[in-house]
């Protein structure tokens, strides 16, 4: 009987799990900590109580691997939104034109999308979960050329056992041990790329005003490096009529965590939308802070050897600043093209070498596009980009600066930015066109163009 065992239950290791159990005829996971029996937050997923974007294609390849994905999500009341019509952002340029993009997203808490496809897996035959269990250790044959299993601790009772695998996975994420794994069996750890702008982000949770409507799901102010803010964020209308309300400052401007701090800071946002907005809302959490954002690499695919029936994907292979809000998407990207392999080549034929190449072509435009932005910033550590990415980020601060004037530019920018098109789309002869022919002309848009509308109060009596 064919076995694969998954290395932690994140989003990453539970969509890998999903693709393995078409292809063998047992599935197990193995979770360091306890998993939950209800939709609640995880402290191995520190990050879950912050906003969470699923972006367009995350979102369509979910669909594909849950075909009753949308049905329930519309059951548990969560809107399907157009991202480029329902989100009211503020960029460099000012307020952007909404347009109907046909790029689609549900605004969704991290807890509800990690609870949804957990319990969806639940329901497989060929799929176990296994709590409080921690891999100590790779178990490979006499050669040490293939991986033939894991020795586990159970954390119960302090107990091992060794667990036979045709394949492991190694979805732990950021404190994945695989690089020591692999120096103790002779092979050489991954080299790593670091990209760290130093990014900090504090979250609260508020209750909706109840009788007030809102021209948004989404409503984002980004940082304006150019113009020395270095202060973003964002609310997020989630299912329970609740805001998920995110605050972000770059290069160590960290958001304070006390409640008159964290609206001060709202206040000084590029545009005090937010502030104007929660101000005098009615907060039903704490404000949690997080600071381990930064952009990490680790190279597999740039290895020589590898041992045979061990891959690595998510976090543990590439971990993006989570402000962009690429990660769950990327790691549906990823078990997709896994599923794709797996198809071709059976899960004994799957060599990394080729797994570790197709995952480099996938992480390319994603990492281009976090590590890009987070170069813009003085205090950012990581190599600085050469005088051709340099020229690509002055156009796109061109493309950025005609977001409020223009739908086909916006349109295209919302699509790279949601990984359904690559950031080429942008250098099509018509997008530079457009873009500088706004250039050339020297059109500036009225800062409170396409600002979002403001909810009326309901008349007393209604």
């Amino acid at each position: 009987m064919s076995h694969a065992v998954v290395i932690g239950s994140s989003l990453s290791g539970l969509l890998a799990a999903r693709v393995l159990s078409d292809y063998v005829d047992q599935v197990t996971v193995l979770e360091r900590d306890e998993l939950p029996e209800q939709a609640e937050y995880r402290g191995s997923v520190p990050q879950a109580r912050h906003l969470h974007v699923l972006l367009a294609k995350g979102r369509e390849i979910l669909t594909q691997l849950f075909p009753r994905f949308e049905a329930d999500f519309a059951a548990l009341g969560i809107a399907t939104i157009d991202i480029g019509l329902d989100t009211s952002a503020f960029t460099a340029g000012g307020w952007t034109k909404r347009v109907r993009a046909g790029v689609l997203s549900n605004p969704v808490s991290r807890v509800t999308i990690d609870w949804y496809v957990y319990s969806q897996l639940r329901q497989h035959p060929n799929v176990t979960f296994l709590s409080r269990r921690e891999v100590q250790r790779l178990v490979t044959d006499a050669d040490r050329r293939i991986v033939t299993g894991v020795e586990v601790l159970n954390r119960e009772d302090q107990s091992t056992q060794t667990l036979a695998a045709d394949l492991v996975i190694d979805a732990s994420g950021r404190t994945s041990k695989t690089p020591q794994w692999l120096q103790d069996l002779g092979y050489d750890a991954p080299p790593r790329t670091v990209v760290n702008s130093y990014l900090g982000y504090a979250t609260r949770w508020f209750q909706m005003p109840a009788g007030q409507t809102f021209d948004w799901h989404i409503l984002l102010i980004t940082a304006l490096p150019t113009k020395g803010n270095f202060r973003g964020g964002a609310i997020q209308r989630i299912e329970g009529d609740r805001w998920v309300v995110t605050l972000g400052g770059v290069n160590k401007t960290y958001p304070p965590t006390d409640d008159d701090g964290f609206l001060e800071f709202a206040r000084q946002l590029p545009s005090t939308a937010i502030y104007e907005i929660i101000k005098d809302a009615e907060p039903i959490s704490p404000v949690y802070g997080y600071r381990r954002t930064e952009n990490i690499w680790n190279h597999y695919e740039r290895l020589s050897r590898h041992p045979e029936h061990l891959l690595v994907m998510g976090d543990a292979y590439c971990g993006f600043n989570p402000i962009y809000g690429q990660g769950m998407s990327v790691a549906a990207m990823e078990a997709q093209k896994l599923d794709e392999l797996l198809r071709q080549y059976g899960p004994a034929g799957l060599s990394p070498a080729v797994f570790y190449g197709v995952l480099a072509k996938i992480i390319a435009n994603p990492w281009l596009l976090a590590t890009g932005e987070d170069l813009r910033y003085p205090g950012t550590e990581g190599d600085r980009p050469g005088w051709l990415a340099r020229m690509a980020q002055k156009y796109v601060d061109r493309v950025i600066a005609v977001l409020p004037l223009d739908e086909v530019v916006g349109t295209a920018f919302i699509k790279v930015n949601n990984l359904m098109e690559p950031p080429q789309v942008l250098f099509r002869p018509d997008i530079i066109a457009r873009v500088l022919g706004y250039t050339l002309r020297g059109v500036r848009q009225d800062e409170s163009l396409n600002a979002p509308v403001q909810p009326m109060k309901p008349a007393v009596g209604d």
